[in-house]
């Protein structure tokens, strides 16, 4: 059994960057010999923001045109400017969608007095 002594406060969330979900999808119009044309170099771009550690995550979908990236910045506006750098990203190949998470902070509700 778990006591509400174990009751962590999220104080200090707000100074950390937050995790972005970005989901990008190939758009239609871009024929797969630009995409294997292009994606040596988008590679390493990728792999330089991994290093970096702003990239976390990247995973493959059941969709071959999509891939979704685990971005750690400010914002959702921030992730884009970053990806933004990218080859394939800057010479819009994708349609991208960003989702900021958060901590999941309503299971202090288990520990409220």
């Amino acid at each position: 059994m778990i006591s509400q002594q174990t009751h962590i406060e999220p104080h200090g969330l707000e100074d950390l960057g937050v995790k972005i979900l970005a989901i990008l999808t190939l758009m239609p119009a871009v024929e797969p010999d630009t995409v294997r044309a292009e994606l040596a170099e988008e590679l390493k771009g990728s792999w330089a923001l991994y290093v970096s550690g702003v990239l976390r995550e990247v995973y493959a979908t059941e969709d071959p045109k999509k891939v979704v990236f685990m971005v750690e910045a400010a914002d959702a506006a921030s992730a884009k400017q970053v990806l933004a750098r990218l080859p394939m990203i800057a010479a819009g190949m994708f349609n991208m969608e960003f989702v900021e998470l958060r901590p999941f902070v309503n299971w202090s509700m288990l520990f409220a007095n």
